[in-house]
């Protein structure tokens, strides 16, 4: 399929009853959608696999495009969602450095490799368009953390690669060396699974969250977008989650603009449309028209309808948030220019 000049989409979970999904699906349309992402969790794959390809038939049959998410799958990518895998095989979790066991797999581990790949399959056999890798990161104690940082993993799985990457003792968590091997392990871990999408006839998009310190495990974006099998590389500039101005969204549009230029990708740039606090409604548009001017042509939105149905990150007014962002979806696919 020719890509439109410019593409609108928001992401869609909470619901399984395809009854429903028909009157969303209208909505999307309503709002100047053209894409959808649809998160396909461990309990979705278990429990609704025949569900999701209902899903996908009907979100195709109304003209959209169809990403999935494996959202919140070994909780090594971004979700609220509970780990069957990390429940059930411990022996294939992160270590922290203090030897503590981690409630997220490890990407090193083979078993999580294996199964990843089994999650590949199924996407492919729903009929999705796009595999969208959301937002890879290593163990993150979302409630109790200060800031989005990550401690890194010590388990055999990763002593071993070290060992044979490198011919040498496992290093101190502490070292640059360490360091450097937790950048290589999340590099090969991305490029294994757009390898085998790309296999299956899958195209490929990352979502990075957006900051650069080498405690989140990716931090060189410039070597992810080098991926061959890469076809699209995102950012979430969350500025009221990440408690940041506006400006927060022109800075990192500008630098995925810029990495994917320089690589041949397409850049995306994922807008705020959860938790967006009463009278601040507005900013939604602000975000896209700072996204447009740094030269975006491909917006997603978390999620739909102001994320009206999950209380953790419903917005104060989710009608009028998915109303604006309808609005200026509305006018970036007639060409128009912000204010």
């Amino acid at each position: 399929m020719q890509p439109e000049s410019v593409r609108t989409g928001v992401s869609y979970f909470g619901n399984r009853n395809p009854r429903h999904l028909v009157v969303d699906l209208e909505e999307m349309i309503s709002h100047n959608c053209s894409f959808i992402v649809h998160t396909f969790s461990e309990n979705d794959r278990i429990f609704y696999f025949a569900t999701m390809a209902e899903f996908v038939e009907l979100s195709k049959s109304v003209g959209l495009e169809v990403y999935l998410d494996p959202w919140g799958v070994g909780r090594v990518f971004g979700g609220e969602a509970f780990s069957d895998f990390a429940l059930k095989r411990r022996h294939a979790c992160q270590v922290s450095g203090s030897g503590e066991l981690l409630p997220a797999a490890c990407p090193n581990h083979p078993e999580f490799r294996a199964y990843m790949r089994g999650w590949i399959d199924d996407a492919a056999s729903l009929g999705v368009d796009v595999v969208f890798w959301d937002e890879p990161h290593l163990f993150i104690d979302y409630q109790n953390a200060s800031d989005m940082r990550a401690a890194g993993c010590t388990c055999e799985s990763c002593r071993e690669k070290y060992r044979e990457l490198y011919g040498d003792s496992f290093p101190s968590v502490e070292s640059e060396d360490f360091l450097l091997f937790r950048e290589d392990s999340m590099y090969d871990f991305l490029k294994m699974l757009t390898d085998y999408s790309a296999e299956k006839k899958l195209r490929n998009a990352v979502c990075l969250l957006p900051y650069q310190q080498d405690m989140l495990g990716v931090s060189d974006w410039g070597r992810i977008a080098a991926i061959e099998t890469l076809d699209i590389i995102g950012t979430d500039p969350y500025w009221i989650f990440f408690d940041k101005e506006l400006d927060f969204v022109y800075d990192y549009a500008q630098k995925i603009v810029h990495i994917a230029d320089e690589f041949g990708k397409e850049a995306q740039l994922w807008i705020q449309n959860f938790k967006i606090p009463e009278g601040r409604e507005q900013e939604v548009a602000e975000a896209i028209e700072l996204g447009e001017q740094a030269g975006i042509k491909n917006f997603a939105a978390w999620s739909f309808y102001g994320s009206s149905y999950m209380s953790y990150i419903r917005s104060q007014n989710p009608k009028l948030v998915w109303d604006i962002l309808g609005r200026e979806y509305a006018r970036l696919r007639s060409g128009g220019h912000g204010k």
